[in-house]
């Protein structure tokens, strides 16, 4: 297979291909005559792994190592590194979906206000010596926040 056709396979552009065979993630393809890559049955399934392993938020690192030790058949050893690291993004999941509510509270209330034509006071400010957070914290919105945020 060239890259366009396991690229395809994978459900991956081909450059994600080529930045993963660089990275080491994926062993450097087999040549043509012609200069071209051919991939194996064995480097698409690698592939594939390491796309669902990104999937779950894990580094490419991570993802290449964990696909190599399930395509050894160490399969065992990838669930012993995948476990904390799976219990790890659902925290960080946890978290974001928590600040999201809190952001959603906030945007529900000041939507009613606008619409009532009864905006908080606090909503504009003066410019001054506040950083961000500040400004935020005196106007009851979440000082941290995914959406919304200038940095």
């Amino acid at each position: 297979m060239n890259v366009s056709e396991v690229a395809r396979l994978a459900g991956v552009a081909p450059t994600a291909v080529r930045f993963y065979e660089r990275r080491g993630v994926l062993p450097a393809a087999a040549r043509r005559d012609n200069g071209y890559r051919e991939y194996t049955e064995e480097d698409l399934c690698q592939l594939r792994l390491v796309v669902s392993l990104r999937s779950l938020g894990l580094d490419v690192e991570t993802a290449g190592t964990l696909a190599r030790h399930c395509l050894a058949g160490e399969c065992d050893l990838m669930a012993r590194d995948l476990a904390p690291l799976v219990s790890a993004q659902r925290a960080a999941v946890a978290r974001s979906l928590a600040e999201l509510a809190d952001l959603d509270r906030h945007l529900a209330a000041l939507e009613v206000s606008l619409a009532a034509g009864d905006p908080d006071p606090n909503i504009c400010f003066e410019k001054g010596g506040e950083s961000v957070d500040e400004l935020r914290m005196r106007a009851g919105l979440p000082v941290r926040t995914l959406l919304l945020t200038t940095t």
